[in-house]
């Protein structure tokens, strides 16, 4: 069990490589969600620790919840100011003009802070499961990418920096899965 619990979760854990490929990106997106979780299923067995799948079911359910209607939310409001623009005639519209009333009614904001709240609550959630595993693996990558996860969804606020940190923290996450090996060590969890 512990070698498929390391399989899924390198696997998964190098699919969102995929993204590069048209199509691939979102089918991509939904396996590593699956695959990670499978591989949290299978540690929390083995360790006999539920927290390390509850706590990453809990957090990847957050996070795809508020993107889901945050996105939904967001589209409303593009689509209602490209419905208001759409009555004006033929007349040349500015780019501002277009995020004027985008912007405008509030509906878009709300969006975008509902996806950064619910990705700020689901990494803690996946940093308190990768916290878990770190401790009875005995790997402090997995740790060390969960704070990264969850400071770089803090840090979303300031869009380019969030990014790069989840960037970093996924590298981690990689190193992580690759460094813990498939048979049991004598190894004290520490």
């Amino acid at each position: 069990m512990r070698k498929q619990a390391i399989t899924l979760g390198r696997i998964g854990i190098l699919l969102p490589i995929a993204a590069i490929i048209p199509f691939l990106g979102t089918l991509a997106g939904l396996a590593v969600m699956i695959l990670l979780l499978f591989s949290h299923y299978f540690f929390s067995k083995i360790y006999e620790k539920s927290g390390i799948f509850n706590n990453a079911l809990i957090g990847t359910i957050i996070i795809v919840a508020t993107n889901l209607i945050g996105g939904i939310i967001l589209f409303i409001a593009v689509g209602s100011a490209m419905f208001s623009l759409s009555g004006g005639g033929a007349e040349s519209i500015e780019l501002q003009k277009i995020q004027e009333i985008i912007f405008e009614s509030g509906l878009s904001i709300v969006g975008v802070v509902l996806m950064i709240a619910g990705m700020i609550v689901g990494y803690y959630f996946i940093f308190e499961a990768l916290k878990t595993l770190a401790r009875e693996t005995g790997i402090k990558y997995f740790k060390t990418a969960g704070l990264l996860y969850f400071i770089g969804a803090i840090a979303l606020i300031l869009f380019f920096v969030g990014g790069l940190v989840i960037f970093v923290a996924w590298i981690i996450h990689i190193v992580a899965y690759f460094s813990i090996q498939p048979e049991e060590t004598s190894a004290a969890p520490g």
